[in-house]
């Protein structure tokens, strides 16, 4: 687990509010308060889609960030910042496969329950905190080392700015 404290909020902002850079993440939840708190639980529910639609491909147990950024960015857009905010995006199956299939990991993409990136702004300042899940106790840190590279270059590549927090 890693903190990053992001150096440029206005940039970070646009990547993630108006570009497509963090798409293909999921989300799990996101809390934005303004004049309200609104909460966004990202869990699919199924019953919402029809047998054809379910035929076709069960959707994943979260949204996409693609689909729910909208939303986000409406709430959050105006003149006046968010009193804070708070994003929890989950890396896709292809991260982890990618990120289990390197040499230096030693643990099977099957054990992997889930990488996150925890994205909370406050007092002016975004924070972006990894975390990892597996579906059973595992001693090995080499997945957690990857994500946490994989992030620092994800926010690097985008020319996002940032130090360890």
């Amino acid at each position: 687990m890693t903190a990053l404290q992001i150096k440029n909020t206005k940039n970070f902002m646009n990547a993630l509010l108006i570009s497509e850079q963090f798409d293909t993440f999921l989300v799990e939840e996101a809390t934005i308060t303004t004049f309200n708190t609104f909460h966004i639980d990202g869990h699919t529910v199924k019953d919402f889609f029809t047998s054809d639609e379910l035929e076709a491909g069960a959707p994943a147990d979260f949204s996409l960030w693609k689909d729910i950024r909208p939303v986000c960015f409406q709430i959050i857009k105006g003149k006046k910042t968010p009193v804070s905010f708070s994003v929890l995006l989950h890396a896709d199956n292809q991260i982890i496969e990618k990120i289990a299939a390197t040499p230096e990991c030693e643990v099977a993409a099957s054990l992997i329950r889930s990488l996150v990136l925890n994205i909370r702004y406050s007092g002016g300042k975004v924070t972006c905190v990894t975390g990892s899940a597996f579906t059973t106790f595992i001693m090995d840190k080499s997945v957690d080392k990857l994500w946490d590279a994989y992030v620092r270059q994800l926010l690097t590549k985008l020319g996002l700015d940032f130090e360890e927090a």
